[in-house]
């Protein structure tokens, strides 16, 4: 009686960590929106990214929808698709957003009522 009551309590404590590394993001949280917005990148999905950036966007200028979309494939060249993939977005402690460095390009993620957005792209000094 002893044999199975211990091997079904080491099944137990063996399966836990399984779980806990199922965890999703949290609805809201900047990983979520990360996990979301660098998959449509690396889709090329032009009207997904486009839905999580705010306009006017600023990409060395201003510029609408319709010019981001035109844009899209110089601004996630090869190079930013795959910076993507690996990059640790870097929270900014003074206010609510983030920045991920992709070669001389800086990305900044912004939250507003909406969420986090996209708002713009800088030169990496």
């Amino acid at each position: 009686m002893k044999v199975p009551f211990t091997l079904a309590l080491m099944l137990l404590v063996l399966t836990q960590p399984l779980h806990s590394a199922e965890t999703k993001p949290a609805a809201g949280s900047f990983a979520l929106f990360w996990t979301q917005f660098k998959a449509a990148v690396a889709n090329k999905d032009k009207e997904a990214t486009a839905g999580m950036t705010k306009f006017p966007f600023n990409y060395g200028e201003r510029m609408n929808r319709e010019d981001f979309m035109k844009q899209f494939d110089v601004i996630f060249n090869a190079k930013v698709r795959k910076c993507f993939q690996e990059a640790k977005p870097m929270k900014d402690t003074n206010r609510e957003s983030y920045t991920v460095i992709c070669g001389e390009d800086v990305f900044t993620f912004t939250k507003d009522s909406s969420g986090y957005r996209l708002t713009d792209v800088d030169m990496n000094d």
